[in-house]
């Protein structure tokens, strides 16, 4: 197999999974590792792809998620209720995990002025709190996801692992009676990674949401200790709340 071919295999290989690292590239290809990491340095160049930890995954722009500077305004009224009604739960001089996403951006504006340890992989929320002396700001490293101004990839889950949080406000693309979902396969490794490093877990989503089963699963309601949205079906909360899980209605 040529240089060219191998290359394309790669592509392929990519087109199919949001991430795939060295080793299964090696495997798959039957070359060796330093060879494939040579591979994936050109075609980083050529901007084919985008090199992370241990492995590569497809530029932003192949991406089909939508970027958070259009979902940020979408559904604004409801994610101001939700962040409000979530920046409650926030214990004084605690330690709070928040992943990226729109909903979570909003949450910050009920979080200025208070004595916390925020850690979070958004750039956005970051930015948010970069004159607020009163907290504390712990950045998860990883390679940035630029549609939703986020990290991720191994360096992010291991940076979350060091950590453990009294609670993690996460995202989601969707949510069905079955668990809750994302569009990108790394980004729900992270979140998977967050939920195992809060001592409680709250799912922050609205209900445009509801009925959305993206390609990625983060988890099943389980994990999920509260859960506040702006509506929900009776039948939904009644399932929910029967299998432990707090539901608050913004």
């Amino acid at each position: 197999m040529s240089m060219n071919e191998r290359q394309n295999e790669i592509i392929k290989l990519l087109s199919g999974s949001d991430y795939v690292t060295v080793e299964e590239f090696s495997r798959s290809l039957g070359v060796s590792k330093v060879t494939i990491r040579s591979d994936l340095n050109i075609l980083e160049q050529k901007g084919l792809l985008m090199r992370t930890h241990g492995g590569a995954m497809i530029p932003d722009r192949q991406n089909p998620s939508r970027s958070i500077s259009k979902t940020i305004s979408e559904y604004d009224d409801e994610k101001d209720r939700i962040a409000k009604a979530a920046a409650l739960l926030v214990p004084d001089r605690g330690t709070i995990l928040v992943d990226s996403g729109s909903t979570s951006l909003h949450l910050s504006k009920y979080l200025h002025g208070r004595k916390l340890t925020l850690v979070t992989n958004s750039l956005l929320l970051i930015d948010s709190f970069r004159n607020d002396d009163s907290m504390d700001v712990v950045a998860l490293g990883g390679t940035l996801k630029r549609n939703v101004m986020g990290m991720v990839g191994p360096m992010a889950i291991s940076d979350v692992a060091r950590v453990y949080a009294d609670i993690l406000f996460l995202g989601c693309t969707g949510y069905t009676n079955a668990g809750v979902f994302s569009s990108n396969l790394i980004e729900a490794e992270l979140k998977q990674a967050m939920t195992k490093s809060s001592d409680k877990v709250c799912l922050i989503a609205d209900s445009s949401k509801y009925g959305t089963k993206a390609m990625a699963f983060i988890s099943s309601w389980d994990d999920i200790d509260v859960f506040i949205t702006d509506s929900i079906e009776p039948s939904l909360r009644e399932k929910l709340e029967s299998r432990g899980v707090e539901v608050i209605i913004a």
